[in-house]
């Protein structure tokens, strides 16, 4: 790129949208995608070692284990590495990662994930749900223009549970659905697919405001079902709300604004979780929903990606 080129580019950016802005800085990320997951985070650790027991930054080479570099605090005289302390702490086979990632990027379940790595079930298990919860947390960082909002609902679920079950063990199929306790779950999409989702304790205007400060802009215009807590939501976080009554056959207002997005984007995660995984359990159905809000994004989900938002995770939580 000529000189002149690159200063007009550079002279644009100001001018460019959040969701456009985003888009540059995920093309720019790939150009930089780590061949070897592990061998970067050691990398990015050495440039700015701090210890994650006391934040110190006073640290001195102790050694090697597993043929990872061992650190030693000055202050609190603890031994640590780079993933210690993170979601990838423990954590063996380094070199299977990318193609772990590459599985989860075509929702690969459990079973055919371990046999593609040469791991064990309990292995692909606790991989998929330490890579989840780094991106769990990967939210859209403001909805912007035209956004839609809508809470749908889960069956509480305790797959997996063996023990300690706060009710009866009943066997599949045979309970009724009415008896089981529904956990809400918030969607709110714009038009530009940014998505902000999270599982709520109740359905009230506080925990809606939880999960959505701070990441809907003051000028978009927000769809939701008429309801007391969206009313308070929309004064709360001051943005222009219009309130769909679909009890009367009001869903659609003024020809552009209804909730079709959100109530496909609910329809597309339930199958998605009920017809790949048969369902999950609710303990771990925040990961699930950042793992469907990563594969439903701008840009198509791949493994550099979801390394980068490894990589990125790690740099700013260290």
């Amino acid at each position: 790129m000529k000189p002149q080129q690159f200063q007009d580019l550079l002279n644009a950016v100001p001018l460019l949208s959040s969701q456009q802005r985003n888009t540059l800085i995920n093309a720019l990320s790939e150009q930089n995608s780590p061949s070897d997951i592990a061998k970067s985070i050691e990398d990015s650790f050495v440039r700015a070692p701090k210890c994650p027991h006391c934040g110190s930054e006073a640290l001195q080479r102790w050694g090697k284990r597993n043929k990872r570099q061992r650190f030693r605090c000055k202050v609190c005289r603890k031994t640590l590495n780079a993933f210690s302390k993170t979601p990838l702490a423990r954590l063996r086979r380094p070199e299977a990662w990318p193609k772990y990632l590459e599985g989860m990027t075509h929702s690969l379940t459990l079973r055919p994930a371990a046999k593609q790595c040469g791991v064990s079930l309990n292995t692909s298990f606790r991989w998929r749900h330490r890579f989840l919860q780094v991106i769990e947390h990967d939210q859209a960082p403001e909805l912007s223009g035209i956004a839609e909002l809508d809470e749908t609902f889960f069956r509480e679920s305790f797959k997996g549970q063996k023990k300690g079950l706060p009710r009866p063990v009943r066997k599949r199929g045979s309970d009724k659905k009415t008896d089981c306790r529904k956990i809400p779950v918030m969607v709110a999409r714009d038009r530009g697919s940014q998505t902000v989702d999270g599982v709520l304790k109740n359905e009230s205007a506080d925990e809606l405001c939880r999960h959505l400060n701070g990441r809907i802009n003051i000028e978009t215009v927000v769809c939701a079902d008429a309801s007391l807590a969206h009313e308070k939501l929309a004064r709360a976080l001051g943005f222009t709300f219009k309130e769909l009554v679909s009890s009367s056959g009001i869903r659609v207002i003024e020809g552009v604004f209804h909730l079709q997005h959100v109530n496909a984007y609910h329809s597309h995660l339930k199958q998605w979780i009920t017809g790949i995984f048969h369902g999950v359990a609710t303990k771990y159905l925040s990961h699930y929903l950042g793992w469907r809000r990563a594969l439903t994004g701008i840009n198509a989900l791949t493994s550099d990606r979801l390394a980068n938002k490894i990589l990125e995770f790690l740099h700013f939580n260290p």
